[in-house]
């Protein structure tokens, strides 16, 4: 968990230092977390989310689907899931799909695991951050409402 915020203040350290504040900010909206994504959507406003802008959200992988193995069209879909404590009791969870496209995927999310997975391998229960971008609401199959993203990059 360490490296993983670790890699992305790195990252996010680069672009800032390369990039003027208000350029970064043009290309990421910070002021949605995977808990406020899911809120928005839930209540009916997805519109207030930027499709222009990049969202960067954290979370528990639950499960995960290859939709199309062909390296060149290849696509998967990762359940990323983000929980909070509601008083003492009571925990609110937070479910986003996350589609995974393109051959720069292809051997992140895979049918069947090899004996020993690389790093590069997103397996369940796994903590991961991921930067992508909204792209529609999905009926999850209780009947609400799940954002679903595009990554662009996930660690």
């Amino acid at each position: 968990m360490r490296r993983a915020i670790l890699a992305l203040l790195l990252v996010v350290g680069a672009v800032a230092f390369a990039a003027p504040a208000d350029d970064f900010s043009s290309v990421i909206d910070f002021s949605i977390s995977t808990a406020e994504l899911v809120e928005l959507v839930q209540a009916g406003q997805d519109d207030r989310i930027d499709p222009k802008k990049l969202l960067i959200l954290q979370g528990s992988v639950a499960s995960t689907l290859v939709l199309d193995p062909t390296v060149e069209t290849y696509q998967a879909l990762v359940e990323l899931v983000a929980s909070q404590w509601v008083g003492l009791e009571d925990i609110e969870v937070y479910r986003v799909y996350v589609l995974l496209e393109g051959p720069e995927f292809s051997n992140r999310v895979v049918d069947r695991l090899p004996r020993d997975p690389g790093p590069e391998i997103i397996l369940t229960n796994s903590e991961i951050i991921v930067v992508a971008a909204f792209i529609g609401v999905a009926e999850g199959d209780d009947g609400s409402a799940i954002p679903v993203v595009t990554a662009v990059a996930v660690r």
